[in-house]
């Protein structure tokens, strides 16, 4: 058994460590959101999937283990899980490694969800901001007619929002 739970302990550090850098990635995120740089934050988010579905694997793995684990300690999966398996191992060796690799994946996953929420937040904040643009050019259209009458005429000297001349200073 204690093979099955070194491996459980390995398979446990690895997915800390995706979650970890998973972290690191966000608060990254968060700069380039900022920055409003679209091409760096699709590679993140490239990245992040591809840590993710490594992630996935590992997750598949840690079940697969701790089934035998439940198994041969005739507990279900659903009674074993991290927090129980430390509490059976008292006084082992292992027991250590395994609170260890809990508490980082704890940790990094309260972090990430911080984090990814406060991406959110600022993704939100600029998705206003471009619709208060939208809403405020829109306005102005609708105000100025621009170079038209209701009736379709043309109107002498007028210049529309989007007006070259209005812009450039009578160039044309």
């Amino acid at each position: 058994m204690a093979g099955m739970i070194n491996q459980l302990i390995e398979i446990l550090n690895e997915e800390a460590s995706r979650y970890e850098d998973l972290l690191g990635l966000s608060k990254e995120k968060r700069d380039v959101i900022i920055a409003n740089d679209i091409e760096s934050l699709q590679k993140i988010t490239n990245l992040e999937n591809i840590l993710v579905s490594q992630n996935q694997k590992l997750e598949r793995k840690r079940v697969a283990v701790t089934k035998d684990i439940a198994t041969v300690l005739n507990k279900t999966e659903a009674e074993l899980t991290v927090a129980a398996l430390i509490g059976l191992m008292e006084g082992q060796s292992e027991q250590a490694a395994l609170t260890e690799a809990g508490d980082r994946i704890r940790k990094a996953v309260t972090e990430l969800a911080a984090e990814n929420s406060h991406n959110a937040s600022l993704i939100d904040n600029a998705l206003d901001y471009i619709d208060f643009s939208l809403n405020l050019i829109r306005s102005a259209v609708e105000k100025d007619p621009g170079l038209y009458s209701v009736k379709g005429d043309v109107m002498r000297g007028e210049t529309g929002v989007f007006d070259a001349r209005h812009w450039r200073g009578d160039l044309l």
